[in-house]
């Protein structure tokens, strides 16, 4: 007995084939791109020796912390440690000599982030210098003008007084301002002034009496 196997429609004789997989295209790497990352790396290396350099020649120097006007006596605590890269155009005077301008007189005015170089420590830079005198000029609203006097600043002392109280007449004496005092309650403020050594006495006199008006004059005088 013969058994017949009937087909079905639709019904494939064989499995499928399995699907082939597919590789992803390559990438070309772009010579421009390769050339780039080799410049890069290049840098890369080259600032951090520069980075390596700069730190190892830095030294540590004077800096200035606060302000200080021409003629006033340099503090400590006018003065902070900062690090300086070695450079010929630059004279740093170094940390470890910061004695040598603590209590001298600035013969300029320091800045808060400026360096402190050795000409600060000249002997200089001594107030009053040779042939002046520091004198004290007590002033009130009216004795000098309204504008901030500024260190160094070039100034007239002429007679003061009320009108019609026959205020002492001298001649004027110049001088130049080393600093100004803040004002106090009564508005009066004292003006450091250094003037010829032949007229401090009696400047200083007729100053203490209030008898003393400062006139401005230009700085390129």
């Amino acid at each position: 007995m013969t058994t017949r196997v009937q087909k079905l429609r639709g019904v494939p004789d064989a499995p499928p084939p399995a699907p082939v997989p597919l590789r992803p295209p390559r990438r070309r790497r772009s010579k421009l791109l390769v050339l780039l990352g080799v410049v890069l790396s290049a840098l890369s290396a080259t600032g951090v020796v520069w980075v390596f350099r700069a730190t190892d020649d830095a030294v540590l120097a004077v800096g200035v912390a606060r302000p200080v006007r021409y003629g006033e006596v340099i503090t400590a605590e006018a003065l902070r440690q900062v690090q300086v890269r070695s450079d010929p155009g630059v004279r740093p005077l170094p940390w470890d000599r910061r004695s040598e301008v603590v209590g001298r007189t600035s013969p300029t005015d320091l800045q808060p982030g400026e360096i402190v170089t050795p000409d600060a420590v000249s002997d200089s830079a001594t107030v009053p210098g040779a042939g002046q005198q520091l004198i004290g000029v007590p002033v009130k609203p009216g004795q000098l003008p309204a504008a901030p006097l500024q260190p160094r600043q070039p100034i007239l002392l002429v007679p003061a007084g009320a009108a019609g109280t026959g205020a002492e007449a001298w001649p004027p004496v110049q001088g130049a301002v080393i600093s100004v005092s803040d004002r106090v309650a009564t508005s009066m403020q004292v003006v450091d002034v250094v003037v010829p050594e032949a007229n401090g006495v009696q400047l200083a006199s007729r100053a203490s009496a209030g008898g003393v008006a400062i006139v401005v004059l230009p700085k390129d005088r």
